[in-house]
C-alpha cells in the first residue's frame, strides 16, 4: 500500500449539506449533481416526506424532503434550497435541503460513532458524528457532522424508496 492509500482510507470527501442549524454529510461517491429545485409532481398514499417524482434528463426520480424526513421544524424550500441527486447500489433520487456548503474532508480520527442512546430504528441511518470546523459557520472552533448512511436513508422500511414507484432504479 502507497501512501496516497493510506490517506484516501484516513480521510473521506464529504458533501455538507444543512437542514436547519444541523450539518448532515454524505460520502462524495453517492452525490451524483446538485441542482435547484424544479417541478415535482406529487405521488398519492406516500410519506408526508416524499414529495413527489422528478423529471431528471428523462430519469424519473423520487423526491424526499429530508427536513420532513428527519422531523426537522422550520422554514420550508427558498432561493437557498438545492435537491441533491444521490445514487446508491442502483437507486438514485432527489433530497431537498436547505444549502449546499462545501466539500469537507474529514479525517477518520475526527469521526465517532453514533450514541448508543441513539438506538432508535431513525438513528440507523447515521453512520457516525464528524468533529472539524466549518466555513460561515458559527459554532465555537468546531461543529458537528451528522454522517449518513445514505442507502439506509433511501430504503428504511418507512420509505422504501424502490418499492414506491418502480422508477428509481438506475438503467
Amino acid at each position: 500500500m502507497n501512501a496516497n492509500e493510506t490517506n484516501e482510507r484516513e480521510e473521506l470527501q464529504i458533501v455538507a449539506m444543512h437542514l436547519g442549524d444541523e450539518v448532515f454529510g454524505v460520502d462524495i461517491a453517492h452525490i451524483h449533481t446538485v441542482i435547484t429545485p424544479q417541478a415535482i409532481t406529487p405521488v398519492p398514499q406516500t410519506p408526508p416526506y416524499v414529495k413527489g417524482v422528478m423529471n431528471l434528463r428523462g430519469r424519473i426520480l423520487p423526491v424526499i424532503d429530508l427536513r420532513a424526513r428527519f422531523g426537522i421544524t422550520g422554514s420550508g424550500p427558498d432561493s437557498g434550497s438545492r435537491i441533491v441527486i444521490v445514487e446508491v447500489n442502483g437507486l438514485s433520487a432527489g433530497l431537498v435541503v436547505d444549502n449546499v456548503s462545501e466539500v469537507l474532508r474529514l479525517s477518520t480520527s475526527a469521526i465517532q460513532p453514533p450514541s448508543n442512546l441513539l438506538n432508535s430504528a431513525e438513528m440507523e441511518v447515521i453512520t457516525g458524528i464528524g468533529r472539524m470546523p466549518l466555513q460561515g459557520k458559527r459554532c465555537g472552533e468546531e461543529c458537528f457532522v451528522i454522517l449518513l448512511d445514505i442507502e439506509k436513508v433511501l430504503t428504511a422500511d418507512s420509505l422504501d424508496i424502490a418499492g414506491m414507484t418502480g422508477l428509481s432504479r438506475s438503467a
